[in-house]
């Protein structure tokens, strides 16, 4: 396998790789009051049934989202697109967003989705980065699990930053 920057007519094999994924896990949210404190708890509950969860974007959004990346990386494997990351830097704060990663299902759990965060860290690094962010909801355990296996750290949460009002998630790794 190896990776390199997207090209434009990458784009429609990007669109093609199904971004979706099951869950029996979501986190919930507990807001904690106290005398002179306050604070958020997320705990890990099971789901009634499996769920499969779809990307909170249409094609078009997306395509549209990915016009404004400031990188853009694929991984190949023979000829064939089998992953994505795109990400944003936010120079003023020297960090980086990743906006997409996503692993065509039969190649998940094989290590991609960690080669491309490797090469999105080496990029970072070659211009003053010092922090990556994640960001997903809090059904999405895969991600959440990732995050956590790549040594991210939970930082905050925003409500109804996703569409249909699902609260984001967020982590950080500094690099």
């Amino acid at each position: 396998m190896r990776i390199r920057s997207a090209r434009n007519d990458d784009l429609k094999a990007c669109l093609e790789l199904d971004a979706s994924y099951e869950t029996e896990i979501a986190w919930q949210v507990e807001e904690l009051h106290g005398e002179k404190e306050w604070g958020m708890r997320f705990r890990e509950i099971r789901l009634p049934r499996k769920q499969t969860i779809a990307p909170a974007y249409t094609p078009e959004e997306r395509l549209v989202a990915w016009q404004r990346r400031d990188a853009f990386w694929v991984a190949v494997e023979h000829s064939k697109i089998v992953g994505y990351l795109a990400l944003v830097v936010e120079t003023e704060h020297r960090q980086a967003r990743i906006g997409d990663l996503v692993v065509a299902p039969d190649f998940r759990r094989k290590g991609i989705a960690g080669k491309l965060l490797e090469y999105a860290i080496t990029w970072c690094l070659r211009r003053n980065v010092e922090q990556l962010l994640l960001e997903c909801t809090l059904k999405a355990q895969p991600a959440i699990a990732f995050a956590q296996k790549q040594r991210f750290v939970a930082c905050g949460f925003q409500e109804a930053y996703w569409p249909g009002q699902e609260m984001g998630l967020f982590f950080r790794r500094r690099i």
